[in-house]
């Protein structure tokens, strides 16, 4: 039997729901297990099987998630998995197989526990994290969007622009799945953040979908690392917008090099009234320190010091730069990010005014021999209604299991709001905010 490379293990247990009008941290990542509750839904899978999905709500840094039940299904090699919320709608995505390469789309309410299964799965392949799900009518229907790369179209060698398709999905409507092509033809982002030349990656590779909604359902495609493609996915003739984001913090320049994945630099989000954008970049800071050598008592002592290094990098911790953005966003290049707040790991307060906090910070220490400043951090998630910014940080206590922690920083006050211990049995940790509570 293959080792599992799934959530398959009995979920965490939970202290307390969230509230009724909370966001919440959700992993995208579902567990297998029955655990039927208030916002427990039924359906079958488009070959018959009865499957449940439940939701699990915890209040943040504490990390909210899902339940399956498909007892037809294997999941030994991959699980169901979140693509997208809205509202509080959620879209995910179910294997067919243990081996598939297909699978099963789902629209999950969990205050009416309805569980909806998309047609035409064969129809359109996207990836999860090019694809929106977009409430309409305090989620009476529901459109999904999906954005695909088809590549530059070029005159000769003069690039003309780069084209994609629109997939689009609208529940209230018999058509089913429709498509349409877009296209780029101004380069914003190759004049104001070029690519490296060493960096093979094309245009614009989404690696985040946010949707801002409105009349015309407004879905923002990410690339975490150059621009943001807006797009009123619902007007008759939609255009792609082109945003390029802040240029890159000059202590991440090589480490952009090197990360393919830059989720764990840097994060993009919306503001809960939708009336902005919010960034966010963990650069990680660097000192230099010299490398004390003896006083060479002869000529050959002085020969060999030569070739040894004269000092070392080491590590000093780490800043947290947060932009924002005003939507919608203008035209022709009106648009304005705004330099919000910074704050650096050796300036914020841990001195923690809730004694369960403090007992926290107590339990942590005691599984750790680093301090604060030293423990590793990365993979930035941005709270969507204040300024709170959740990092994860995973280390291997010697002579103990992995420990991996979910800090919550007020980057604004410079102060620890909270941390929780995060299920390391996850092979993979992939968490996003949510405001899927909204009226469970």
């Amino acid at each position: 039997m293959a080792a599992s490379t799934v959530s398959s293990w009995v979920p965490p247990s939970l202290p307390e729901p969230a509230a009724a009008s909370g966001l919440v941290l959700l992993d995208k990542r579902c567990y297998i297990a029955d655990l039927p509750n208030t916002t427990t839904a039924e359906s079958t899978t488009s070959s018959g099987l009865p499957i449940k999905v439940t939701f699990r709500a915890a209040r943040p840094p504490l990390v909210s998630h899902f339940c399956v039940h498909c007892p037809g299904l294997d999941f030994r090699r991959t699980g169901p998995k979140i693509v997208a919320t809205d509202a509080d709608l959620v879209l995910l995505r179910v294997p067919l197989g243990p081996n598939s390469t297909e699978w099963d789309y789902f629209v999950y309410r969990p205050r009416t526990q309805w569980l909806d299964l998309l047609p035409n799965r064969h129809a359109r392949r996207f990836h999860d994290s090019a694809t929106a799900l977009i409430s309409r009518e305090d989620g009476a229907w529901y459109v999904v969007a999906a954005l695909g790369g088809r590549g530059p179209l070029y005159y000769g060698r003069t690039l003309l622009r780069w084209e994609f398709d629109l997939h689009l999905y609208r529940s209230s409507d018999s058509k089913g799945w429709i498509s349409k092509r877009l296209s780029v033809n101004e380069f914003v982002r190759d004049r104001l953040v070029p690519l490296p030349p060493a960096v093979n990656r094309l245009y614009h590779e989404t690696e985040k979908t946010i949707t801002i909604g409105g009349e015309h359902g407004t879905v923002a495609w990410v690339d975490l690392w150059r621009g943001i493609f807006f797009c009123d996915v619902l007007k008759e003739r939609p255009l792609l917008q082109d945003v390029p984001l802040p240029a890159p913090a000059r202590g991440n320049w090589d480490r952009l090099l090197k990360n393919r994945d830059l989720s764990c630099l840097r994060d993009v989000t919306i503001s809960r009234n939708k009336d902005s954008i919010k960034y966010v970049e963990l650069e990680f800071l660097e000192r230099e320190e010299l490398i004390a050598t003896p006083v060479p008592v002869c000529y050959t002592d002085w020969v060999r010091q030569l070739n040894n290094p004269k000092s070392k990098v080491i590590r000093d911790g780490w800043k947290s730069t947060t932009w924002n953005m005003a939507i919608p966003v203008g035209l022709s290049e009106g648009w304005h990010w705004q330099h919000d707040c910074e704050v650096v790991v050796k300036d914020i307060n841990l001195e923690a005014g809730d004694l369960c906090l403090s007992d926290l910070m107590a339990t942590l220490s005691s599984k750790t021999t680093r301090t604060w400043k030293e423990l590793p951090v990365a993979n930035p998630i941005l709270s969507m209604d204040d300024d709170v910014v959740y990092l994860i940080s995973e280390t291997r206590p010697r002579n103990m299991d992995k420990l991996a922690v979910m800090f919550a920083i007020d980057v604004r006050k410079a102060t620890l709001r909270g941390l929780a211990e995060l299920d390391v049995q996850k092979i993979t940790m992939d968490f996003c905010t949510s405001e899927i509570c909204r009226g469970t």
